[in-house]
């Protein structure tokens, strides 16, 4: 992936976009409108996923060099770069004596072209969601491991503490209620987003089990190890992991082709890696003849065939 660096700031793909013949104006108006786009790429889930992927890494040991910029004084600092281009825009208008181009039309005048193309318009709330169930989760086992020193009645006035059974009861609660509005949201989502939601959440699963397999040591690898006991359960539950995985990877590919998805039985049948790979392969010759048909239909579409009728026909 290419990045371009202008006045300390990284774009993907957007500074293609300069190759117009821009007026000075419009110059400014790109300009604005390319930091926009870059303070949306930095608030986006796809930039929040790639940074606690770092976080990760770093957490692993084997990081040297400076520690990330918090994510939010990073959303601080590229609204404000936003507000300086906006600022010089607006004075230059002022100057020149030009009409205000509108902030609405400001923000839309350069097509980010990369982050377009990167991923998909992802429902952050069912990402939010999916972070909470674990982050609770996390806290129960934290709770179960917890000295009983916590849990003595405190003396003087106030709330009672919980002991640990109420408290471990009271998270499990919270997780069945976020349980129960995630898959509300998977519900309004369609195929192809509830699939790749499905499939985000199993990544966050495959980092952890990575993790556990090449740090042991790491304070974020206990709980796996903990859970699985052995080397050999974590790369068993590794293998499962990536075959969920590549089966969801292949149903998108399936829906970016116009394909249909298989029903419930035949997706039982992909479970073992090795036929996995197998349906992968055939369908990924599919996809192939799929869209040789589609750019065929293109061609005849243009030359003034109705394919259609000629369908019909056939």
């Amino acid at each position: 992936m290419l990045l371009y660096k202008v006045n300390g700031t990284f774009f993907d793909g957007v500074m293609r976009e300069m190759a117009k013949s821009y007026t000075e104006h419009e110059h400014k108006i790109a300009y604005a409108s390319k930091a926009w786009r870059h303070y949306q790429w930095i608030c986006s889930d796809e930039y929040a996923q790639h940074e606690e992927d770092r976080h990760i890494l770093i957490a692993g040991g084997n990081y040297t060099g400076r520690p990330p910029v918090p994510l939010q004084k990073q959303k601080d600092r590229a609204l404000h770069r936003y507000e300086i281009a906006l600022n010089e825009l607006r004075e230059y208008e002022r100057d020149k004596h030009l009409k205000h181009m509108p902030e609405e039309e400001i923000k839309i005048f350069v097509k980010a072209k990369g982050h377009d193309k990167k991923g998909r318009k992802r429902g952050g709330r069912a990402i939010a969601l999916q972070k909470y169930v674990r982050r609770i989760q996390r806290q129960v086992e934290e709770t179960k491991k917890a000295p009983d020193s916590e849990f003595k009645p405190s003396e003087g006035r106030g709330r009672p503490k919980m002991s640990r059974e109420q408290k471990i009861k009271h998270f499990e609660q919270l997780i069945q209620k976020a349980k129960k509005e995630l898959s509300d949201e998977h519900e309004k989502m369609d195929d192809k987003d509830r699939i790749w939601h499905e499939m985000h959440d199993h990544k966050s699963d495959r980092r952890q089990l990575r993790l556990a397999v090449s740090d042991p040591e790491n304070p974020q690898s206990e709980r796996i190890w903990e859970q699985y006991g052995t080397i050999d359960a974590i790369m068993e539950a590794l293998v499962d992991i990536n075959a969920k995985i590549s089966h969801q990877e292949a149903l998108i590919k399936m829906l970016d082709a116009g394909m249909s998805l298989p029903n419930e039985a035949q997706s039982k049948d992909l479970d073992s890696p090795e036929r996995l790979e197998e349906y992968r392969r055939a369908l990924d010759h599919m996809i192939k003849e799929q869209v040789k048909i589609q750019q065929l239909e293109e061609k005849a579409k243009e030359l003034g065939i109705d394919v259609k009728k000629l369908k019909d026909l056939m």
